[in-house]
């Protein structure tokens, strides 16, 4: 799990990387205003549309946007849990920390609560023990650090880079460093949606995000596994983002239905529209 001497740790690592790979001026979400950051249109896309590529022709994107709506499958309600509970673990620690509780205090206080605090998000926890252990590990992690320096949904207005003015990143944390939980196994084009949520925060705060984090929570036979990547935002980076925008944008302006894929993910909502 990540804590915070890990992190600083890794992060003067990426620090080194970005003196040799300098972000360019001209890269930054500051520069709204100017090609290549300014889009050819604005359509409030969100960072999934652009960055995800699980449907390898973006038929999915195209088929949201006509207001088709997909069927949510049981791991996307999975994934969606996950999300909520690392929201609410992140803080209700930080809620006990700032009263001024010490670390041991405060698991020994949610852990016996957590039961019933999964329940108020409609867990059953009887047959998904694996949450409520999923819980009390992140609870465990952040009260050994007693870290209350991260802030989990954090609200960004993507709207001058054509983006959805209601983004929100999984969490910020110290350092200016982007989170991005996902629930499953890692794809490169995750990195990419750091990216995307780097440039809406700069052209939001006017303050650069160098530094992402992807964290990703697994669970195989009850079992959680958690591993963490610490990433460089660079200048390439956040080019590919851009350009993947810009062909998203050059789709849908011009109605140009996408190929079904010749393979499908299970886990996508829109099967039954590509069969």
């Amino acid at each position: 799990m990540v804590n915070k001497f890990r992190l600083l740790r890794s992060l003067r690592r990426l620090h080194k990387l970005m003196e040799q790979d300098p972000v360019e001026d001209d890269l930054r979400g500051w520069s709204w205003d100017r090609p290549p950051i300014r889009p050819r249109a604005y359509l409030g896309l969100s960072i999934g549309d652009v960055a995800y590529r699980y449907c390898p022709t973006k038929r999915d994107v195209y088929l949201r946007k006509r207001g088709i709506k997909g069927i949510s499958s049981k791991f996307m309600i999975k994934g969606s849990i996950v999300h909520s509970i690392f929201h609410i673990a992140s803080e209700d620690v930080k809620r006990e920390l700032i009263l001024g509780f010490k670390g041991w205090e405060v698991y020994e206080k949610l852990s016996l609560k957590a039961e019933e605090r999964l329940k108020e998000l409609g867990i059953d926890v009887e047959n998904d023990e694996w949450m409520l252990s999923l819980y009390k590990r992140l609870i465990l992690s952040w009260c050994a650090d007693e870290w209350i320096t991260l802030f989990t949904e954090f609200k960004v207005d993507g709207s001058l880079l054509g983006l959805s003015r209601n983004l929100r990143t999984d969490g910020l944390a110290e350092g200016g460093v982007v989170l991005e939980v996902k629930y499953g196994r890692p794809f490169d084009f995750h990195k990419l949606a750091l990216a995307g949520y780097a440039l809406a925060l700069e052209s939001d705060l006017e303050a650069p995000f160098d530094y992402g984090l992807l964290l990703y929570i697994q669970n195989f036979n009850e079992n959680i596994i958690i591993n963490w990547e610490p990433v460089y935002i660079s200048s390439s980076l956040r080019r590919e983002f851009l350009e993947e925008r810009d062909n998203v944008i050059d789709m849908l302006i011009s109605d140009r239905e996408p190929p079904k894929p010749v393979s499908c993910p299970e886990s996508c909502p829109f099967r039954g529209e590509c069969k």
